[in-house]
């Protein structure tokens, strides 16, 4: 795994935690999914599941299930 890569994730992980008390959690979500696609060299397997994030983050899904999601992708990732 690569630095940034690490580094990336970690910042990730931090945003996830405060996904509820954020202002606009669908922008954070949105945040921690740009910085994903960003970083190269993920499996074709993980950047598969970033993807079908993203699709899913498109639909606008309820606030609350925004903080699941994002860490059951981010352990996904690890």
């Amino acid at each position: 795994m690569t630095s940034s890569r690490t580094a990336i994730l970690a910042e990730a992980r931090t945003r996830t935690r405060t996904l509820d008390s954020a202002p606009d959690p669908h922008g954070r979500a949105r945040a921690i999914y740009t910085d994903l696609v960003r970083i190269e060299g993920w499996s074709k397997g993980e950047e598969a599941k970033i993807i079908a994030f993203g699709r899913w983050l498109a639909t606008r899904p309820p606030p609350g299930e925004l903080k699941a999601r994002c860490r059951t992708l981010l352990n996904q990732l690890d």
